[in-house]
């Protein structure tokens, strides 16, 4: 949880909470419903020491998570329920009410009465900045191009009519459509057939087909314009990190930044001889 909300900090993404697996501090460790909430409300101000630690000045205090406000979701995502205070106060549902669910063994019946999909669009649609509002403080962070020029008023102002730009998130192969190439739109169009270069592999493409996720299907779709996620095939070289734009601005296109991890991973591997009247040798061959 630090290590994904430092990244979204240092990116000037706007982090709203959910408390998952609510249902094994009932049914494992069978807290009581006041002990679940103290846990919950300390959860929730370990969240926002991080976002105080890690965030920036300018948006760090209005950043911070509520369950007042509507920014925490509480729940369980492998029973496929969950909910925000105000859910929870239209349906008449308490942290008894769940408790004795659990008791009675029917936790899963929870998502019918407070399904996890209401809740988390529910904090998107109310407290997730669109991308007409974000991209003019985001765009400063993850860009080093000059924001006065044309492609960079274009990202700010989040322009479909401006230079086609997008920054892939994920790059994946399909086994019946090959690699798609998936990114945010931040300025411009895209239809199938469009000439397009990626900066990072200096490569032209004429853009196959372009789709659009609806849940965790590809939709295809005529055209995708800016402040949405697009789905793109012919682009064999994409990967993470990449910078597209339209033939016309690549001799002038900056590309992002490459995606800086905040921590590295590590594997660790021990090696001991089968017998131990062999350490002599290993050492000796090491």
């Amino acid at each position: 949880t630090e290590t994904v909300t430092r990244q979204a900090l240092a990116e000037r993404v706007r982090p709203v909470l959910f408390i998952n697996k609510v249902d094994r501090l009932i049914s494992e460790l069978k807290l009581g419903p006041d002990e679940v909430q103290n846990k919950l409300l300390r959860i929730i101000h370990d969240f926002n020491n991080l976002i105080e630690l890690y965030g920036e000045q300018e948006f760090k205090d209005k950043w911070k998570v509520d369950p007042t406000q509507g920014t925490v979701a509480f729940g369980s995502a492998l029973h496929r329920w969950g909910f925000t205070l105000d859910i929870a106060q239209k349906k008449g549902i308490k942290f008894t009410n769940v408790a004795e669910a659990y008791k009675k063994e029917q936790g899963q019946e929870l998502q019918k009465t407070i399904p996890l999909h209401s809740a988390i669009l529910d904090i998107v649609v109310k407290h997730l900045p669109n991308p007409i509002e974000a991209q003019k403080y985001r765009v400063p962070k993850i860009w080093k191009g000059e924001l006065d020029s044309e492609i960079g008023k274009a990202m700010m102002n989040c322009e479909d009519n401006g230079p086609t730009v997008m920054c892939f998130t994920s790059a994946q192969m399909d086994p019946h459509a090959g690699l798609v190439a998936t990114g945010r739109m931040l300025s411009g169009s895209i239809q199938e057939g469009d000439q397009v270069f990626l900066v990072g592999a200096k490569r032209d493409y004429r853009v196959q087909q372009v789709s659009m996720y609806m849940g965790a299907f590809r939709e295809i779709v005529d055209k995708i314009v800016a402040g949405n996620i697009a789905a793109l095939l012919g682009l064999d070289l994409a990967r993470a990190g990449e910078t597209l734009v339209d033939a016309a601005h690549k001799d002038v296109m900056v590309p992002f930044e490459r995606i800086k991890y905040v921590s590295e991973p590590v594997i660790t591997v021990a090696l001991e001889p089968k017998h131990p009247r062999d350490l002599p040798k290993l050492v000796d061959v090491m």
